[in-house]
């Protein structure tokens, strides 16, 4: 049960961090904003490892032998950070933050397939749901926007 309850407060966390870089995004550009948040986690990991005794992890050697797909998921999580403030920007949180669970679940469905051999058609047609979903909200918003427009024109 507690990681179901911390999967959902990480949820809160990064919606709360999306919509931070956003505004550091639009205060001071799309990668002065990403490069804010990568600078302050960076800060904020290196005292975590110091209080935590665990220094000898930034002993260059150390380092070294980390396999260098491990080090993809930094350039994965700032071209990520680079595109939200984009995106986030342009479509509101709600849809960008479902937009990116959209994302996640197709990738998270790619990879349990490639590592596990594991392949679920309930999975995609729940996927499915979820863009008409969205489909469905952007074309209510529309035809508000329509009526409104309309209702001004009178």
């Amino acid at each position: 049960m507690i990681f179901y309850i911390t999967a959902i407060a990480n949820g809160f966390l990064n919606t709360i961090n999306n919509m931070v870089n956003v505004k550091a995004g639009e205060c001071l550009g799309p990668t002065n904003g990403a490069l804010i948040n990568y600078v302050e986690a960076t800060i904020l990991s290196f005292l975590l490892i110091f209080v935590s005794g665990n220094g000898a992890e930034l002993d260059f050697s150390h380092m070294a032998q980390v396999p260098v797909l491990f080090y993809t998921g930094s350039v994965c999580g700032l071209v990520a950070m680079i595109f939200l403030i984009i995106g986030t920007s342009r479509t509101g949180a709600m849809v960008s933050t479902i937009l990116t669970l959209l994302g996640q679940l197709g990738m998270a469905v790619a990879l349990d397939y490639v590592f596990f051999g594991i392949f679920s058609i309930k999975r995609i047609i729940g996927i499915f749901l979820i863009v008409a979903g969205i489909a469905w909200r952007e074309q209510v918003k529309m035809r508000e926007r329509r009526k409104l427009v309309k209702e001004e024109s009178i």
